[in-house]
């Protein structure tokens, strides 16, 4: 059975569409990766030049300082969270369990 022109024509106008819109979304998401690795590569380049003035000693001081920080700030979030999950298991263990 023999299509016939017309089939053969919507079909490959169909088969254009679709291939239009998966290079469309390809060249789109190019685009993005592009103008990521442009702001990494900047990114990179300031901080190097940042990093260039910088004293190695001062440097190392200043990160020492915010890992100290971060570690205090996540002891502290550690030990409320475990306090609070202390007082919830009192409150919900009945009076008469808690004097024993």
């Amino acid at each position: 059975m023999a299509r016939s022109p017309t089939e053969i024509q919507a079909d490959i106008a169909l088969t254009r569409r679709h291939i239009e819109t998966q290079l469309d979304g390809l060249e789109q998401r190019l685009t993005r990766r592009g103008r990521t690795l442009a702001f990494v590569l900047g990114g990179a380049f300031v901080a190097g030049l940042v990093l260039s003035q910088l004293p190695v000693m001062r440097l190392l001081r200043l990160t020492a300082g915010v890992a100290r920080a971060g570690a205090t700030v996540a002891g502290t979030i550690a030990a409320l969270g475990g306090m609070a999950a202390t007082v919830e298991r009192l409150r919900a263990t009945p009076r008469s369990l808690r004097a024993a």
